[in-house]
Order: structure tokens, then sequence, then C-alpha cells
């Protein structure tokens, strides 16, 4: 029994040693996103809590259509900004348009490189063409997302790691984080 207790307790220490150091080097990053409505319903608006992993930046560039957790900085009114410097605060957004790509909102619907992007109504916005090694987010509620149409496109050492499924609220869990369709939820009230 003494030598089970023990074994036990090594796989634990183990364990919480191994997330420790995948969190710390940005591997497996449990993130709880400072701005949760920009991503509703991908993400539960409220109190939504994602897991992402660097790994695949390490190696790749974020592609169209990825959930991505970004550093940011909160500003004097609030709001949240990317910056790569900053680390206390993460907003998750999707990648809509990489490098060199050309994107705008025009009659409901976003264009990249004059291709449909999504099936999310979006009102319109300027075309912007994004400028080499930044990438356009959007978030997926779109009617009160503060995303790259806000703030521009981000540098892509801003972008630490990529969402790969909600773990909170438990009645939530998902592995699947593609887009939904139609009219975003817009106001999510939490209280």
């Amino acid at each position: 029994m003494v030598r089970w207790l023990v074994r036990a307790a090594a796989i634990l220490v183990i364990v919480v040693a191994t997330l420790v150091v995948l969190d710390f080097a940005e591997l497996l990053v449990p993130v709880g996103p400072d701005d949760t409505a920009s991503m509703a319903t991908t993400i539960p608006g409220c109190k939504g809590r994602v897991l992402a992993q660097g790994l695949t930046y390490k190696w790749s560039d974020p592609e169209p259509g990825d959930v991505v957790a970004v550093h940011a900085a909160e500003t004097v009114d609030g709001n949240f900004v990317p910056d790569k410097d900053a680390d206390d605060r993460t907003l998750v957004l999707r990648v809509a348009a990489g490098p060199g790509e050309t994107i705008v909102g025009k009659a409901g619907t976003v264009f990249v490189n004059e291709i449909k992007f999504d099936d999310i109504t979006t009102k319109p916005f300027p075309e912007v063409k994004v400028p080499n090694e930044q990438y356009f987010l959007l978030g997926d509620n779109r009617s009160v997302a503060v995303d790259s149409r806000t703030f521009g496109p981000v540098e892509g050492n801003t972008i630490f790691a990529k969402v790969f499924a909600v773990y909170s609220p438990l009645r939530d869990i998902s592995f699947r984080l593609g887009q939904f369709t139609g009219s975003p939820p817009g106001h999510i009230d939490c209280h």
C-alpha cells in the first residue's frame, strides 16, 4: 500500500511539474481571455476558458481560420490592445488574413483577396492590405468584438499560441472551434 502511494505521489509530482514547464514555455497554456465577448458563441461569452498550445507557431505561421491567443495590454480607458511585450492580458481572436492579403467588410460579409471568408454577418469596414509579418484578427461576435477593425493588423510575434479547446464552463467543453453562421449574438450580459 505504501509503495502504491509513493508511486501515485511521484506521478502526480511529475504531471504537475510537466504542466508548469509547458505553461512557462507557452507550449500548453490555459487561457481566460480578458475580452470573452469577442469570440462568443465559439467561446462562451461569460467566463469561457480555453486551452492553447504554443508549439505550432514555433515552426509555422498562423493560418486563416486559426483561433489564436495574443499578448495584450490594457489601455487607460479599459480597452485591450495587442502588445508583444505585455503578458498580463490575453485576447483570443480568429486569424482572418495574413501578410500581403487584402481584407474588406462589405455587404454584410468579410472578403479576403476578394473571396468570401465566412458566413458571419459583419458591418462594413474599409479595405486593409495586411503588412508583412502581421495578421488581421477578427472576433466571431463581430457586432461587439474588439479586433483588428479597431486596433489594426497585429505583429506576428504578439500571437503566442493556437487555441484548440474550450474547457470551461464544463457544459461547453469542445474541441470544435469552427465559425458559426449568421448574426453574431451581440452584447453578452454576464450578471
